[in-house]
C-alpha cells in the first residue's frame, strides 16, 4: 500500500512495543529476583512462593500483550491478567510484612502494565484500586510510625502515578500517530480508488460525488460540498453536500451568485497552494466553525467549481493535516472536470462528425445515383442526332428519375421567341407527340406562364402545391396537377427551353430533384445544340453543295466570258503568281500564256512591284512594240477585305492614240491658222475704237467693243488649245529662274481688279514676309495664279469675297486660293481636272469658259514639281491649294525643259 512509512521514535509503533516489552518483562524479572534475594528465609513458606509463582507466570503474559499491542482488542483478558497479578502483588505483600514489606516494588509491575494496556479510565481506575488496596495496610501500622510510614506511601503512589501518566501520555501520543497514520492509508488509498473512478467517470455530478466521498473520509467533517459554477448566469449550484451524518439535503441544489463566493478569494485569505480560509459561507454561518474554499480551477485559470469543507474548531489540526490531501482531491475534481468537459466536446464533436459523415455519405449516394442517371442519359443522348428523338428519350429518361407522372419539353422559336411544345409525356396515356393540341391533352396548356417566367429569369422553380401558386392556373376536372418543377434549358448564357415535369401528389419533388433536372435540362441542351448543329451543318452542306455547283457554272462562265472578250485580261492568285490569260492578252503583250502561268505578276508591264499596295483605279499607258496601251491593275478583295489576288487589264488604245496625236496636230495647226485673222480683226477692232478711221456712232462703238470682247474670248481659247496640245505631246516649254512669287501675286492681282470690281467682290492678298525665291517659269506661274483666283472670281456671287494667302510650308511655298462662292458638287469634284468639264452650279452659263483651265493648272503645277488639291463645300465655296518646291532638285520637270540660260531652239 502507498502511503507514509510509520515513524521510529520512542513508543512510535511496533518495533517500539517490542522494546517496551523487552524492557518491561527485564523489570520484572529484575523485580522477582529482588524480591528472591530479600525472602529468602522465607521462601520455604508455601504463601510466599506462590504469589511468587504467579508473578512469575503473569509478568511474562503481560509482557506478550505490550509486544503484541493487545490493548484494545481483548480487554477482558487483559483486564483478568491485570487483576490477577495486582492480587498476587497485594497478597505477596501482605504475607512478608504489609505496609513495611520491602515486596511493594511488586506493584510496579501492575501499575506499569495498566497504562500501557488499558484506556485512561480503566488504566486509572485499575490503579486507584491497587493503590488504595495497597493503602489499607497502613491501618495495621502503630501510630508513631504512621505518619513516616504514611509519607513513604504516598510518594511511592506519587512516582508510580508519575510514571503511570507518563507512560499513558506516550502510549497515547503513539495511538494518535497510529490511527493518523491508518487514516492517511485510508484516505490515500481512497484517494487512488477515486483517482481510478474519475479516470472513467463522464458524468460531472457522478465526480463531484466521488470527490466529496473521499474530503469526507479523510476527516469526517461536519460540512463538506462540491459545486458548479455557470458563468452565463453568474450562479453557483451546490451539487453535492455531505455531513458527518450523511447528505445534507437542505444544502443541495442551491443557487448562489457567484459574487457572494467571490469576495471569499481574496488573496489574503489563501492558505497552501490552493485553498482560502474562511469564517462563515454564503449557505453555512455556524459559530466556533472553521471553512476551507477550494476552487477548481481548469487548464485555462478558469474556476469552474468550488470545493468548501467545513470543521468545528477543535479540528483546526486535522483540517491544517488533511490540507494536502483536500487540494489534491481538488486538482484531481478540476482536472475530472476538465476531462468531462473535453469528453463532453470530443463526444459533441465525434457525434458532429458522424452526423456529417453519414449525411456526406448519403449525400455521395444521391450524387452517384445522379451521376448514374445523368451518365444513363447522356449516354442515351449521344446515340442520335435527331432533335425530336433527342427531346423525347431525354424526357422520358428525366421523368422516370424523378418519378413525374407527366412532362413536357418546351422550346423558343427562333423566328416569333414564343415557347412551344416540341415534345409531351404521360405515363398513364403513353408519349404524345409534342404539339400544342398534344400538350392541353395532358393539362400541359397551363405551363405557358410559369415556363415564360422561369426563361426570363433563369431560374429551377419548385412548386410544391399549385393551389398555393398564382403561377400555375387551377387544373380542370381529371387533370390533378399538385406538385409541378419547371427547369430552364441553358446552352451556358443562352436560354433554349424549358422543361416542364408535373406530379399528381403535392410535395413530390424536391431540392435533389430539382438538381438533377437542372443537371438534366443542361445535358439535354447540349444534346439539342448537337442535334441543331447537326441539322444545320446537313442543310448548310446541302446549301453549300448547290453553291459550289453555281459557282463552278458562274466560274466557268466567267472564264469564258473573260476570254472571249476583246482586252487583254491576266488573273493572279494571292501569291502574286499569274493564274490566268486570255487569248487577247497573248495577242496584244505577245506572249503565250503556257509560258507566264505560274511567274509573278509583278513581271508583267503595267502591273507594280508591290500588289498589295497598288490603288484600284490607277491606268498606265503604255508603248509594246509598236502597240499604245492603257493597263488597268486592280486589287481582288473579299468582303472582309481579305487579299485575294489581282487582275490586270490591257486595253489597246493605238488607234485611240493615233486619232488623238492628229486631233492635237490638226488643233494646234488650226490654232496657228486661227490666230493670224484674229491678230488683224482685234488691230483693226482696236483702230475703229481709237477713231482713228472717223468718228463712230454709241451704237457702233457697242458693237465694237462686243467684237473685241469675243475676240479676245476667241484668243484665249485658242491659247488653252494650245497649250493642252502641247503639254499632250510633250512640247511645252518653261525657263527656270528665280521668281518672287509674292510679286506674282500681287501682279495678278492687279491685273484682275477690274473684273473683280466689276462684280463688287473683294480680293485679299496675304503674303507672308522674308519668302525666298523659287525656280520657276514665271509666265507660267502667273498661269496658275490668273487661271484659280479668276475662277475664284467668275464663280463668287456679287458682294463675296476671295482671299489668296502665300506662306512657307517647309520646303515649299503654299498658295491658298479661298472663295465664298457656288463651291462644287460632290459628283463633280471627282472630274474637276478632267479637259473640257465644267461643273454643273448656277453661274455656269454666266460665267462661260472651255473647261480647259483647272487642266492645264494642274498639268502646269506638276510640271514644277508640285501638287494641287482643293476643298469645297457645296454652297459655301471652295479653297483650292498647291505647293511648290524651294529646292531646286526637288523639280523635275521633262527631258526637253530647258533652263533661263539655256540657247534657244
Amino acid at each position: 500500500m502507498i502511503g507514509p512509512k510509520p515513524s521510529h521514535t520512542l513508543l512510535g509503533g511496533r518495533l517500539t512495543r517490542r522494546w517496551v516489552a523487552l524492557g518491561y518483562a527485564t523489570f520484572a524479572l529484575s523485580l522477582l529476583v529482588l524480591a528472591a534475594i530479600q525472602l529468602a528465609n522465607t521462601l520455604s513458606q508455601l504463601y510466599v512462593a506462590c504469589f511468587l509463582l504467579v508473578l512469575v507466570i503473569t509478568a511474562p503474559l503481560t509482557g506478550i500483550l505490550l509486544g503484541h499491542g493487545r490493548r484494545q482488542r481483548n480487554r477482558p483478558l487483559v483486564v483478568a491478567l491485570l487483576l490477577i497479578e495486582a492480587l498476587a502483588a497485594l497478597g505477596l505483600i501482605a504475607v512478608t510484612g504489609g505496609a513495611g514489606s520491602p515486596m511493594w516494588v511488586a506493584l510496579l509491575l501492575v501499575s506499569t502494565a495498566t497504562p500501557l494496556l488499558l484506556r485512561g479510565r480503566w488504566a486509572g481506575a485499575l490503579l486507584l484500586a491497587v493503590w488504595l488496596a495497597d493503602g489499607m495496610f497502613l491501618i495495621n501500622v502503630p501510630p508513631p510510625e504512621l505518619i513516616a510510614v504514611g509519607l513513604t506511601w504516598a510518594l511511592r503512589a506519587a512516582g508510580v502515578g508519575l510514571v503511570g501518566l507518563v507512560l499513558y501520555r506516550a502510549i497515547s501520543l503513539e495511538e494518535g500517530v497510529r490511527v493518523r497514520s491508518q487514516r492517511r492509508e485510508r484516505v490515500l488509498h481512497e484517494f487512488l480508488n477515486v483517482s481510478n473512478r474519475l479516470r472513467v467517470s463522464s458524468q460531472p455530478h457522478q465526480v463531484l460525488e466521488q470527490v466529496a466521498s473521499a474530503v469526507q473520509a479523510s476527516g469526517n467533517f461536519d460540512c463538506v460540498t462540491l459545486s458548479l459554477v455557470d458563468w452565463r448566469a453568474g450562479v453557483v449550484t451546490v451539487t453535492v453536500a455531505l455531513g458527518a451524518s450523511g447528505r445534507l439535503a437542505a444544502v443541495e441544489g442551491l443557487q448562489l451568485p457567484w459574487a457572494n463566493f467571490a469576495a471569499l478569494l481574496h488573496p489574503g485569505r489563501r492558505v497552501g497552494q490552493g485553498a482560502y480560509r474562511a469564517d462563515t459561507l454564503p449557505f453555512r454561518s455556524i459559530r466556533n466553525q472553521q471553512h476551507l474554499v477550494l476552487p477548481l480551477n481548469s487548464q485555462f485559470d478558469e474556476v469552474q467549481g468550488l470545493l468548501t469543507v467545513s470543521a468545528a474548531g477543535h479540528q483546526h489540526e486535522a483540517l491544517e493535516e488533511a490540507l494536502p490531501l483536500l487540494e489534491l482531491l481538488a486538482n484531481q475534481a478540476a482536472a475530472a472536470l476538465d476531462n468531462n468537459v473535453l469528453y463532453s466536446t470530443m463526444q459533441q464533436r465525434v457525434s458532429e462528425a458522424t452526423a456529417t459523415v453519414e449525411r456526406g455519405r448519403e449525400a455521395l449516394a444521391r450524387a452517384r445515383d445522379r451521376a448514374e442517371t445523368l451518365y444513363r442519359i447522356v449516354r442515351t443522348l449521344a446515340v442520335t442526332l435527331d432533335e425530336r428523338e433527342v427531346l423525347a428519350q431525354a424526357l422520358e429518361l428525366i421523368a422516370q428519375a424523378t418519378g413525374a407522372e407527366r412532362g413536357g419539353i418546351m422550346l423558343v422559336e427562333p423566328t416569333s421567341g414564343r415557347l412551344v411544345f416540341r415534345t409531351t409525356l404521360d405515363h398513364t396515356r403513353g408519349v404524345v407527340s409534342g404539339s400544342a393540341a398534344a400538350a392541353a391533352s395532358v393539362g400541359l396548356d397551363r405551363a405557358q406562364g410559369l415556363a415564360g417566367w422561369v426563361l426570363a429569369n433563369r431560374q429551377l422553380v419548385l412548386i410544391a402545391d399549385t393551389e398555393r401558386e398564382s403561377l400555375w392556373p387551377p387544373a380542370e376536372p381529371g387533370l390533378a396537377e399538385r406538385a409541378v418543377l419547371a427547369a430552364p434549358l441553358m446552352l451556358e448564357d443562352e436560354p433554349l427551353g424549358v422543361l416542364v415535369l408535373v406530379h399528381a401528389a403535392p410535395d413530390h419533388f424536391n431540392a435533389e430533384h430539382g438538381q438533377l433536372a437542372l443537371a438534366a435540362a443542361g445535358q439535354v441542351a447540349v444534346a439539342l445544340s448537337k442535334a441543331q448543329l447537326y441539322r444545320y451543318v446537313t442543310e448548310q452542306s446541302e446549301r453549300l453543295g448547290m453553291t459550289v455547283q453555281q459557282r463552278e457554272e458562274e466560274i466557268s462562265k466567267t472564264i469564258a466570258i473573260v476570254r472571249s472578250i476583246a482586252d487583254g485580261v491576266v488573273v493572279g492568285d494571292r501569291l502574286g503568281r499569274v493564274r490566268m490569260v486570255n487569248p487577247a492578252a497573248e495577242a496584244i503583250l505577245g506572249i503565250s500564256a503556257t509560258a507566264v502561268i505560274g511567274r509573278q505578276m509583278s513581271d508583267l508591264p503595267g502591273v507594280p512591284a508591290e500588289l498589295q499596295q497598288a490603288q484600284p483605279d490607277g491606268v498606265q499607258q503604255l508603248q509594246v512594240g509598236e502597240r499604245s496601251l492603257h493597263a488597268h491593275f486592280a486589287p481582288v478583295c473579299s468582303a472582309a477585305g481579305e487579299w485575294l489576288g489581282g487582275v490586270v487589264v490591257y486595253h489597246d488604245i493605238t488607234r485611240e492614240a493615233l486619232a488623238d496625236r492628229l486631233k492635237s496636230e490638226f488643233i494646234a495647226t488650226a490654232s496657228h491658222e486661227l490666230r493670224t485673222p484674229l491678230t488683224s480683226i482685234r488691230g483693226y477692232v482696236d483702230l475703229m475704237l481709237l477713231g482713228t478711221l472717223g468718228s463712230l456712232s454709241q451704237a457702233q462703238n457697242d458693237f465694237l467693243k462686243v467684237v473685241k470682247n469675243n475676240v479676245a474670248r476667241l484668243v484665249e481659247l485658242i491659247d488653252d488649245l494650245l497649250d493642252v496640245s502641247k503639254v499632250e505631246a510633250g512640247e511645252l516649254r518653261m525657263r527656270r529662274e528665280p521668281v518672287d512669287l509674292s510679286e506674282v501675286l500681287y501682279e495678278v492681282g492687279e491685273a484682275l481688279y477690274t473684273q473683280f470690281t466689276e462684280r463688287s467682290i473683294s480680293l485679299a492678298i496675304d503674303a507672308q514676309e522674308g519668302l525666298p525665291q523659287i525656280m520657276a517659269d514665271r509666265q507660267r506661274l502667273r498661269q496658275i495664279t490668273v487661271n484659280l483666283v479668276g475662277n475664284a472670281c467668275k464663280y463668287t456671287p456679287v458682294g463675296g469675297h476671295v482671299d489668296v494667302s502665300l506662306r512657307n510650308g517647309g520646303n515649299r511655298l503654299r498658295v491658298d486660293v479661298r472663295d465664298t462662292g457656288v463651291g462644287i458638287s460632290p459628283d463633280a469634284q471627282r472630274h474637276i481636272f478632267t479637259p473640257f468639264f465644267r461643273a454643273d452650279n448656277p453661274l455656269r452659263d454666266e460665267v462661260g469658259g472651255t473647261g480647259l483651265g483647272l487642266s492645264i493648272t494642274k498639268r502646269l503645277v506638276e510640271l514644277h514639281g508640285g501638287e494641287i488639291w482643293f476643298e469645297t463645300s457645296e454652297g459655301k465655296g471652295t479653297t483650292f491649294s498647291f505647293t511648290l518646291p524651294l529646292d531646286a532638285n526637288e523639280w523635275t520637270p521633262a527631258e526637253w525643259l530647258e533652263h533661263a540660260d539655256a540657247p534657244a531652239a
